[in-house]
Parts: C-alpha cells; structure tokens; sequence
C-alpha cells in the first residue's frame, strides 16, 4: 500500500513538474515571438491566419478579434439575418458592410449563404460578414472557410477572445517548421484553441468530419500557453495566496521528516509541486485574458474617426 502511494506521488509530482517546465519554456517562445513579430507582419509571402467564427454577437468581442495587428490576417463572421436581424443590422451599419460577389469553389459543401460582405472602414477591411441559414456550429464553419483568404483556419465560438500576440504566437510557430509542414497547432491553456490547415479540412471534408483525428502525430504541434481566453478569467490565484500555502507546506514537510513520517511528506511534496503548477498556469491564463482585456477596450474609440 505504501509502494503503491509514493509511486502515485511520484508519478503526480513528474507531471506536474513537467507542466512547469512547458508553460516556462512556452513564456520563452512568447517573448521571441514578440521580437520576431515585425519581421513575420512585414514579409510579403508570409503565412496568413483567418479567424472563423461562430455565435459571436458580442460587439466587444468582435472588436477584441479585429484587434490583431499582424497584417495577412482576417475574421470570418457568419450570421443569420432572419434569426438575428438586429444583430446583423448593427453590425452590418456599424462596419458600414458593402454587398461583394463570392461563387462557391466546391472545395467544401456549403450551403445556405445568402449573401457576403465586406468592410468599408478603414480599420476594418480585413472582417468578412456572411449571411447564412443556421443549420449548426460546424455548417458555419465550412461556410467562412469556404469565404476564407488565407491557408490557415482558426475557429472561435462564443465568448471567446485572443489574448495579446496570439496570432504572431502562432505565425512564428508554424514559420519554425518548413512550409507546409503542420496541419494543426493547438493549446490547452485557457479556452481550446485549435489552428488547422485549409488542405486538412479539405481532405477530413468539413469541420462536421472531425479533421483532427485525420492528421498525424508528426504534423500536429501543441502550445503549453493560452491562445484564448474569456474577457475575465474565471480562476485567478494572486501572489499574495501562494505564501501562506507555501509556508504551511513547508512546516508540515519538516514536521513529517522530523517524525519519520516519510509517505506524508512525500505527499506534502508532491501537493507543493501540484500547487505551483495549477498557480503557474491560472496566472497565466487569466494574466493574459485581463491584458487582453484592457488591450481591445480602446478599440472602440476608433469609431469616432472612421
């Protein structure tokens, strides 16, 4: 029985230091990509991303999803304008929206899109509106990868927002590897996020299909850092809570080598290890959703020029 605890100790001590090391080497990664950010944006053939989304009505959340600055980069709404006809009108007055022609390439089965449009303003030409009959989340988004631009699709539901250099985050990842070289970048950090290729949606046959499963293992990347988040993180851990739980694991870790009780403290060790990492990891998903908060709101005083 006591084998038994301390190799479930061990193992649960192994994971989480592992997940420490991954979210630091992550903050690494993140801090180089904000370096390389120009250099990416500014390259003429460079890799574009184009953000679908599905159920966004939220004009805050909209504008948080145009906010990026990286240049070949787009965001694929698709609305109903018979179920949502307030909605639509908002967003289609507010982003003065302007009636374009799209013919279907017959790369994905799409159908009941009504109309396309297009931004006028300035600061938003890179947001595409789709009217479309709503027959489910996976039917939306075929229909803005089909209207996408770009080779590299990322999908975003409701009440979710990109934290701060996600999109140069994930450019610098998929320019470490040869073109073409991956077909799906993920993270599990704060809300899923999930980067796929055009050609592996295409090949899967929609997003109804389960493309992921079709791609294999050495084409697929995984990021030990938040890509999206929520507006306002749910779990927030400040520092000022990690002391006293530090401080008391330390005692009973003492307390329990003193008296020879060397299960418990393997478990005061182990419970130390576990704590810091979930401390580590909520810092950092609610750490970037608050900057990211903070970094769309002003967006809105745009409107005032444009």
């Amino acid at each position: 029985m006591k084998l038994a605890l301390l190799l479930f100790f061990a193992a649960a001590a192994v994971c989480a230091c592992t997940l420490l090391l991954l979210i630091l080497r992550a903050r690494e990664r993140r801090l180089l990509a904000a370096a390389a950010r120009a250099a990416y944006s500014d390259a003429p053939d460079g890799i574009g991303i184009s953000v679908l989304c599905s159920g966004v009505t939220d004009p805050a959340q909209l504008e948080n999803l145009l906010s990026s600055e990286y240049s070949r980069y787009e965001v694929v709404a698709v609305f109903d304008s018979r179920r949502q006809t307030a909605e639509f009108r908002a967003l289609a007055a507010r982003y003065r929206m302007i009636r374009v022609e799209w013919a279907p390439t017959g790369e994905l089965e799409v159908a009941g899109v009504r109309a396309l449009g297009r931004s006028r303003k300035r600061c938003f030409r890179r947001l595409v509106l789709v009217d479309r009959a709503f027959d489910g989340a996976e039917g939306d988004l075929d229909a803005a990868a089909a209207v996408a631009t770009y080779d590299y699709l990322l999908p975003v539901g409701e009440g979710q927002c990109l934290v701060p250099g996600a999109v140069e985050r994930l450019v610098t990842e998929l320019g470490s590897e040869p073109p073409g070289a991956l077909d799906l970048v993920r993270s599990h950090l704060g809300e899923p996020a999930v980067l796929l290729s055009r050609e592996a949606l295409i090949a899967a046959g929609g997003f109804g299909m389960r493309p992921l499963r079709e791609i294999p293992r050495g084409r697929r990347r995984t990021l030990w850092e938040p890509l999206l988040a929520p507006p306002e993180a749910g779990l927030h851990v400040p520092r000022r809570w990690l002391l006293l739980p530090a401080l008391s694991l330390a005692v009973a870790f003492g307390l329990s080598v003193a008296a020879g009780w060397w299960t418990a403290a393997a478990a005061v060790v182990t419970a130390a290890l576990v704590w810091t990492a979930a401390a580590c990891a909520s810092r950092a998903v609610s750490g970037t959703a608050r900057s990211g908060l903070r970094r769309f709101i002003p967006i809105r005083r745009v409107f005032r020029y444009y």
